[in-house]
């Protein structure tokens, strides 16, 4: 059987690692041979996993552990759905695994480190006459926009992996302005790589609570043909008790190309509606 990208790219990080088996190994070796942009992909991995490993160690601050207990659920989320899709012979489910981790954590430590670096640039001297207060105003807003043009520049990259690191900007972005939210909600309904469609569609979900994002999200629900983003959409708007949902859900029901397990959690939604 030929290996797909999508499935050399959740085997990346165990091939590094040496955790395959000698047949997978084969599998992806070969794969390797013909496909210059997983060659690529994987010389981006060893960069980067070099780059981390002759860094000095910082010591985490107590921010990086709720983001990272975030992270993680989000992982076993994913994990848990794509058991329960693997199940059902029929369609390919593209998983999520070591690489996407990895990279959240690693851009959380980047962002933390850069959060440190601005609060050693701010002494007590500075806080006299209120001086402090419009110095501190100041350096948020220089992060914001540097974090907002990463982001953007990062969305429009070729690699999946740097658009994943440019959708994990928004973590840091309390709140963030209609045009982030836009770029977000284009990425979930047309970027070609469903890794980055979910990883930023779990970004936007945090906002689920506006009313013009839930209904951007009831709007993209029949958008989508992978069972992972139809299941994470499904919880989030059912999550959400949003009743506009109602009709894209039952639609759902109603297609024959939609899997069972789909359609299970379709029917548990409506039922919670």
């Amino acid at each position: 059987m030929i290996m797909q990208c999508e499935e050399m790219e959740a085997l990346m990080i165990d091939y590094l690692d040496g955790q395959l088996s000698p047949a997978a190994r084969t599998n992806v070796e070969k794969h390797l041979e013909t496909c210059m942009v997983c060659r690529q992909a994987l010389e981006e991995y060893k960069a980067l996993f070099h780059a981390m490993g002759d860094d000095k160690m910082e010591k985490p601050g107590p921010a990086l552990r709720e983001k990272f207990d975030i992270m993680l659920q989000s992982e076993l989320n994913i994990d848990a759905t794509s058991r329960i899709l693997k199940e059902e012979k029929e369609g390919k489910v593209i998983a999520m695994k070591k690489p996407s981790l990895f990279l959240r954590i690693a851009a959380s430590i980047i962002l933390v480190a850069g959060g440190v670096l601005i609060g050693t640039k701010i002494t007590p001297g500075t806080l006299v006459q209120g001086t402090g207060s419009a110095e501190i105003a100041s350096l948020k807003s220089e992060v914001r926009e540097i974090k907002e043009t990463l982001m953007f520049s990062g969305l429009n990259d070729e690699s999946a992996t740097e658009r994943i690191k440019a959708v994990n900007y928004v973590e840091e972005m309390k709140n963030p302005d209609q045009k982030v939210m836009n770029a977000l909600l284009v990425t979930i309904n047309n970027d070609r790589n469903v890794n980055v469609r979910l990883a930023a569609l779990y970004s936007v979900a945090k906002f689920a609570g506006s009313q013009l994002v839930r209904d951007s999200l009831v709007a993209s629900l029949p958008r989508q043909t992978e069972p992972i983003m139809q299941i994470v959409l499904i919880n989030i708007l059912t999550e959400q008790k949003e009743t506009k949902a109602i009709g894209p859900i039952r639609d759902l029901l109603s297609d024959k190309k939609i899997m069972k397990p789909v359609k299970d959690i379709a029917q548990k939604g409506l039922r919670l509606l």
